[in-house]
Formats: C-alpha cells, sequence, structure tokens
C-alpha cells in the first residue's frame, strides 16, 4: 500500500513538473514574442577559407540591455527580412562610394566595399517603405543621409580615433529627448553629412558645426555620427555620458 502511494505522488509530481515546464517555456516564448527584434546590418569581408561577416558584439549587448533582441543580417531578401523583423540599425564601417552621391573618390575616401554599400541601401529602402524604425550609426547615418540625395564630406580632420567632443541636440528633436540638450560623445569618423537629404534635417551637431544627427521629418528614421554603442555601461564607456536611452527609445519605436 505505501509502495503504491509512493509511486502515485511520484507520477502526479511528473505531471505537475511537466505542466510547470509548459508554463514556464508559454511565458518566456510571450516575452520573447512580444518583445521587438532588430536587424543589424553587417561589414563583409573575403576571409581565408569563406566570406565573412563583421560586427562589434557591443551592438547586441547595448540592445539586449535596453530589454529587446537583435540580430545580424547574414543574407536574404531585403523585402523578406523588413517583413520579419522590427526595425533596422545600420552599423558602423568604412566610406560610402562616392558614385552613389555624384563625386568621385578622393584620396582620404577609404575601405570602400561595393556589395556591402548595395546591400545596406537595399535593406533601407525596404525598411522605409514599410515605415519601419531605422537607425544609422557612424556610417550608416551617412548612408541614410545618400539614401534621400544628400551628399558627404568625403573627409575631415579632427574627428578620427576616439576623441572627445560635445554635441548640442536642437529642441523639439528625438536626440534631445534621448540624450539631452549637450552632451559629450566619442569620435570615429573622418567623413560626415555635407548636404542634408530630403526630408531629413540636422537635429544634433558638435561644437565646430559639425552634423552629427539626423532626423527623417515624416519617417522613424535617425542617425548619429558618433558610435553609441560604445557609451553604454553594459559594453564600455568611452565618455561619462551614457547613450543608454537612444538605445532604449528605439527599441520603443520598434515595439
Amino acid at each position: 500500500m505505501k509502495k503504491r502511494t509512493v509511486n502515485l505522488y511520484y507520477k502526479n509530481y511528473g505531471i505537475l513538473f511537466s505542466f510547470v515546464q509548459t508554463i514556464t517555456f508559454y511565458n518566456w516564448e510571450m516575452n520573447f514574442l512580444k518583445n521587438p527584434v532588430i536587424l543589424l546590418s553587417c561589414g563583409n569581408t573575403a576571409g581565408e577559407l569563406s566570406p565573412q561577416r563583421i560586427l562589434s558584439a557591443y551592438y547586441g549587448a547595448a540592445f539586449t540591455a535596453a530589454g529587446t533582441l537583435a540580430a545580424a543580417f547574414t543574407g536574404g531578401a531585403p523585402e523578406a527580412a523588413a517583413g520579419r523583423f522590427d526595425g533596422l540599425v545600420l552599423t558602423g564601417g568604412g566610406d560610402l562610394a562616392p558614385s552613389y552621391y555624384g563625386q568621385s573618390p578622393e584620396t582620404d575616401t577609404l575601405a570602400i566595399v561595393p556589395a556591402r554599400d548595395q546591400e545596406e541601401l537595399a535593406l533601407l529602402a525596404a525598411f522605409a517603405a514599410r515605415g519601419k524604425p531605422v537607425l544609422g550609426i557612424c556610417r550608416g547615418v551617412q548612408v541614410l543621409n545618400v539614401f534621400f540625395g544628400g551628399t558627404l564630406v568625403q573627409h575631415m580632420e579632427g574627428h578620427g580615433g576616439g576623441v572627445r567632443h560635445t554635441v548640442q541636440a536642437l529642441p523639439g528633436s528625438r536626440l534631445r529627448a534621448w540624450c539631452g540638450a549637450a552632451f559629450e560623445t566619442n569620435s570615429y569618423h573622418h567623413q560626415a553629412v555635407d548636404v542634408p537629404g530630403r526630408g531629413l534635417r540636422v537635429t544634433a551637431r558638435s561644437t565646430d558645426g559639425t552634423a552629427e544627427g539626423l532626423e527623417h521629418r515624416s519617417l522613424p528614421v535617425f542617425g548619429v555620427q558618433w558610435h553609441p554603442e560604445r557609451q553604454t555601461a553594459a559594453t564600455c564607456m568611452d565618455t561619462p555620458d551614457g547613450q543608454e536611452a537612444l538605445f532604449a527609445g528605439f527599441a520603443a519605436l520598434c515595439g
């Protein structure tokens, strides 16, 4: 009699454990589904044995800390990606081919990768067509500007190597809401926005007048010239002024 009671107990315990597992997985799945999933563009390189994708892990860490998920784009139809993902981040990297903005390369235009240029412009077109949020970071803000018909300064001094400088954001802009009126940023670029593209306005500038932030007037499209993923407690702090609110704000738009 006792043996039967023990066996029944373990049998019921097993059913209870299975039920708890199911509920736990269901809750995890619901949390996963309700959080936005953001697509990150990548760099391209030949690799020793096969083509490789290049992406700083700091982007993913910054979005994870903001309570959302991010995934690297490794290929496929841009339209399909825009249908599956909630937002797009155009990440940092080398220079965009000047032919896209009607110029010839200058001697200081570096590291042009045609395949990346084509891929990111196609991704941007697909996400913009659906009205989904896009954030351009460093190279990414330059891609945004050129996509909308703007031009770039091909080379400038004093903004590379991780130097720090102060950026001021315009009143009423999302960048001001996310980052504050004035804040210190890193700087790793040698090109910059020159003439803003159609529908874009400059909403942040460094103290020397360089365009540091862009926002579209009607689309949820934004860009910053600095590297905010290098200014969060979850990654590294190039400057004392954290950028966590920028990632949280963009993630909220995607949600």
